[in-house]
């Protein structure tokens, strides 16, 4: 099952652009391309379902993701996705929730609507978004992992099941980690 991943969500693609932006237009093509070719898109549930139960998916099934819990995604894309009725799973780095820094950041009254809503999974990626979780110490490993399920779960009220690392990088002990900090999928 392919895992589409998403970062910020721009009105337009400008010369200021970043490489993982993305436009609305763009959003709505690539979408339209992948509903035209009989994409069905499923949850991370569905996919972590799956994956431990052997619950079935619509074929071809396609999992949506976005990293970094920009403000954008929620004014750009979260009207697209309501419209077309896409789940998607929203990865959060805890420590920078609502922060206007750089580019804005959701607040946890917005992620607490788009948990309470249902159509977006929110999900941890870490509290500080490190660059590269296998050189963190065990104790900061911990710190990381920990810390952002717990700040999600007390503030959505409910178990977060999933993990993103942070640009991908991983190894055998940061998944250990991730497994003892209560993670069920990374």
């Amino acid at each position: 099952t392919p895992i589409l991943t998403y970062h910020d969500m721009l009105p337009v693609r400008t010369a200021d652009s970043l490489w993982f932006d993305c436009s609305v237009s763009e959003f709505e093509s690539q979408l339209a391309w992948l509903t035209k070719r009989g994409a069905h898109f499923v949850s991370t549930r569905q996919l972590y379902d799956h994956l431990t139960k052997g619950t079935p998916l619509p074929a071809p099934a396609i999992a949506i993701t976005f990293a970094d819990n920009y403000l954008g995604f929620y004014t750009n894309a979260l009207p697209v996705l309501r419209r077309r009725r896409i789940p998607v799973t929203m990865f959060v780095h805890t420590d920078y929730v609502g922060s206007p820094i750089g580019r804005p950041k959701m607040s946890w009254t917005q992620l607490k609507e788009l948990d309470q809503e249902g159509l977006v999974t929110v999900a941890s990626q870490t509290r500080s978004h490190p660059a590269d979780l296998r050189t963190l110490s065990d104790d900061s490993l911990r710190r990381e992992m920990a810390g952002s399920k717990s700040a999600l779960e007390k503030q959505l009220g409910h178990a977060v099941d999933f993990l993103a690392y942070p640009n991908g990088k991983f190894d055998a002990r940061v998944a250990r980690v991730a497994e003892m900090a209560g993670y069920k999928m990374a």
